[in-house]
């Protein structure tokens, strides 16, 4: 079986660029997809390129141990799986494709069977049982790499959207507003700590206006965290005002026996702009 396998092998990959421009030509018009027929130039280059990796890597399965042979699908996959979820492309799609390539792989293996007098029904099903276990795991394989880079890419927006939405904008020397939008929860409330501290001492601020005027519901673990920014502000030699407080956020500081004492409040950004001016 091990001659026969690497006949099988070497008959495949001579055939690797045929295979491909099957799988190219079996592409319809579907607009927006990377996979459509009237794709760019540069755009099929690329999938040319990545195809006939991927015949290397599946069909090293007749000429590699087991693990060598994983070892060079999950290359691929992890690299076209990351590609794939940066450019957006739905997983169906893929998987579509893939179930498209193996159709037409399968047709050159049962060419060269019929070709290959020396083999027979045994050498068929032992191909197919190969080739089939192959071809699931790269499916299993492709749907898992591209969620893990899915969420990583997701990860990444949603902190950036959180640093965005927590910005600390300078007025005049040494003194900033940071305008608070939106709902707050537990994370956001972490990323506007460190947003905080960080921009207050990158931007030399010795007075800093917290503005809660958007913010309609705050729980009470949030609010620990907003008079804990307050507090770790005050430890760097930054004052800080806060404003626009709303009655239920005020009601909550004081279930939590937060002392107002030192605190400077003002109903609004306005008023409080205007007293230290």
């Amino acid at each position: 079986m091990g001659q026969k396998n690497a006949e099988l092998y070497n008959y495949i990959i001579g055939n690797k660029e045929k295979l491909t421009e099957e799988w190219l030509a079996s592409r319809k018009k579907t607009d927006g997809s990377m996979y459509s027929s009237n794709a760019s130039s540069q755009v099929e280059e690329q999938l040319k390129k990545q195809n006939n990796a991927f015949i290397e890597a599946v069909t090293s399965v007749f000429t590699s141990d087991g693990d060598e042979f994983l070892g060079e699908l999950d290359s691929w996959v992890e690299t076209i799986a990351t590609a794939r979820a940066r450019q957006s492309v739905p997983l169906h799609e893929v998987i579509a494709q893939i179930r498209v390539f193996r159709r037409i792989y399968w047709g050159y293996v049962r060419k060269f069977f019929n070709e290959d007098f020396a083999a027979d029904s045994n050498d068929a099903l032992e191909w197919a049982e190969i080739l089939n276990n192959s071809f699931d795991y790269i499916i299993e394989r492709f749907a898992i790499r591209h969620y893990e880079a899915d969420q990583r890419i997701l990860q990444s927006q949603q902190q950036m959207i959180y640093e965005l939405s927590s910005p600390v904008i300078p007025i005049k020397k040494g003194v900033g507003i940071l305008p608070l939008v939106g709902d707050i929860d537990t994370h956001r409330a972490k990323i506007i700590l460190e947003t905080a501290l960080e921009q207050s001492v990158k931007q030399q601020l010795d007075t800093l206006y917290i503005d809660l005027s958007a913010v309609a519901i705050i729980d009470t673990m949030v609010a620990q965290q907003i008079f804990q920014v307050m507090a770790s502000l005050k430890i760097i030699g930054v004052q800080s005002v806060l404003s626009g407080i709303r009655p239920e956020i005020a009601q909550t500081a004081i279930t939590l026996g937060i002392d107002f004492k030192d605190i400077k409040v003002h109903a609004n950004l306005m008023r409080a702009l205007e007293t230290q001016a």
